[in-house]
């Protein structure tokens, strides 16, 4: 679901001339449709997360982009261990003990659950 602009600003109680300067920042990307931004779900709780980080942290202005672009490579590993642990749970039993074997600990103990079992 899109929402819009004012809608943004209502809900999440910002000023407009934050979130522009968020918008030409490239903090947030919304869609821009007929002379207004369109917010999808991901863009409204990425403005949602710099209002907190902005205003209930205290993260001053320079740091948010260094917070962003790492919070960003955080969902992106997580995305792609995801896709590698189902990668794995696809693989036969053999191949997938091999691997239990190669990445288990000196004692062939784990102290972690197995990330190929539920």
């Amino acid at each position: 679901m899109l929402v819009r602009f004012d809608e943004v600003l209502v809900h999440l109680d910002i000023g407009a001339s934050e979130l522009s300067a968020w918008i030409e920042q490239h903090w947030v990307l919304p869609v821009e449709e007929d002379g207004d931004f369109l917010f999808d779900d991901t863009d409204v709780a990425r403005v949602k997360l710099i209002a907190e980080l902005r205003n209930d942290l205290g993260v001053n202005e320079d740091a948010i982009p260094v917070v962003l672009r790492l919070l960003d490579q955080v969902y992106s590993l997580r995305r792609a261990l995801a896709e590698l642990n189902e990668a794995i749970r696809e693989l036969p039993e053999s191949a997938q003990e091999q691997l239990r074997e190669q990445l288990g600990s000196d004692d062939g103990q784990s102290s972690e659950r197995d990330p190929f079992r539920d």
